[in-house]
């Protein structure tokens, strides 16, 4: 007899587009055992209540935020995620029937390489990278970027028949498509199967107009939280962006504010899409400032001044690209280190220089 290891509790994302307006959720007390699969979940759910999804092991779904293929363990999702599960297909915006979704666009743009490719490897790549996909966060923004899949196929084009780089490369690097539009798959795949980052990388360093772009990953911040704290911000609600994650809000809890956990707080800003759009960049920093906002943030930290130039500097184009007031305070990690240890010279903080003026330092 399988001995059960736990139990789940499952909020399972419905909508039947031919009959429902808006999605719903339906929950679900599942029990698990240490050798099943997110697909064995899925079936488990289908026995109580018949639902649709890809009847197939290798079919995809997101689970809490997470682009998660169905073969991986429960045990590694409960692990990393909890019991507590929402399981939404891998498109909210292009769910059909449930976990089901049209995925014309994905095959419309796997015919950018048809020429390149042989019948078999047209048939191989038809689901391979769809997860890759739709897991990108910039095909919220620019529904027509090239897609992730693109740069992982490319790269084998490449490495495979060199002959054919420089009509590849063309098509990476157009202007309102192409490479540059790439956001970071780290904190959104649950398993980064392809290292997609990697590919990035290499692909820039072979394309002559971007070879010289810095691509070496930040360092996650190294945070000392034993901090003597002489000035509180009790009463405060504090919202924390930091793309390369880190423990700083252990800081802000300990500074007894209340801490505001951002779902966008690790999203990845594509610098090096300035360079072919200057709002891009921008429309990914209005989400994350009106997350804030919406959630009652009294102010915003980020990593450091590059950030800063951004949520603070450009606050008032970012609202006009968003079409919302946002009039949001931000501060560095290291000014509000500096306020908590009791600095009141805003001068010496740099504060005087913030584009928003910070309202409780008057």
């Amino acid at each position: 007899m399988i001995k059960n290891h736990g139990h789940l509790e499952i909020k399972l994302f419905r909508f039947n587009h031919s009959v429902d307006y808006l999605p719903y959720y339906k929950t679900y007390t599942i029990q698990y055992t240490q050798n099943e699969s997110v697909y064995d979940i899925l079936n488990k759910i289908n026995k109580l209540e018949q639902f649709s999804y890809n009847k197939k092991e290798h079919c995809n779904v997101n689970i809490n935020n997470y682009f998660v293929s169905a073969e991986v363990l429960i045990t590694d999702i409960v692990a990393y995620l909890g019991s507590e599960l929402t399981i939404n297909p891998i498109s909210l915006y292009r769910a059909t029937n449930d976990l089901i979704i049209n995925t014309a666009d994905y095959e419309e743009k796997l015919e950018l390489f048809d020429k390149y490719l042989t019948n078999e490897q047209i048939k191989e790549f038809s689901n391979k990278y769809i997860l890759e996909y739709y897991a990108s966060h910039t095909l919220l923004i620019n529904k027509d970027y090239i897609g992730d899949h693109s740069l992982l196929i490319a790269d084998e084009i490449i490495s495979n028949n060199p002959e054919y780089s420089k009509e590849i490369l063309q098509i990476l690097t157009n202007k309102d498509t192409g490479i540059l539009y790439h956001t970071s798959l780290e904190d959104r795949l649950f398993q980064n199967r392809y290292n997609v980052e990697l590919v990035y990388k290499k692909l820039l360093s072979i394309i002559p107009e971007y070879k010289n772009l810095d691509t070496n990953d930040e360092k996650k911040s190294t945070i000392n939280t034993d901090i003597e704290i002489s000035q509180y911000f009790k009463g405060f609600n504090i919202a924390l962006y930091n793309q390369q994650g880190c423990s700083f809000s252990k800081i802000i809890c300990k500074s007894r504010a209340t801490y505001i956990q951002l779902n966008s707080r690790q999203y990845d800003l594509a610098f090096h899409s300035l360079l072919v759009n200057n709002k891009f960049l921008l429309q990914i920093a209005g989400e994350i400032l009106l997350e804030a906002k919406d959630k009652n943030a009294d102010f915003l930290i980020v990593k450091d001044e590059k950030d800063l130039s951004i949520f603070d500097g450009m606050q008032k184009k970012i609202a006009a690209i968003v079409n919302r007031e946002i009039n949001l305070p931000v501060l560095t990690q290291l000014e509000f280190e500096m306020l908590l240890l009791g600095e009141k010279n805003i001068s010496k903080m740099g504060l005087n220089k913030h584009k928003i003026k910070i309202q409780f330092l008057k």
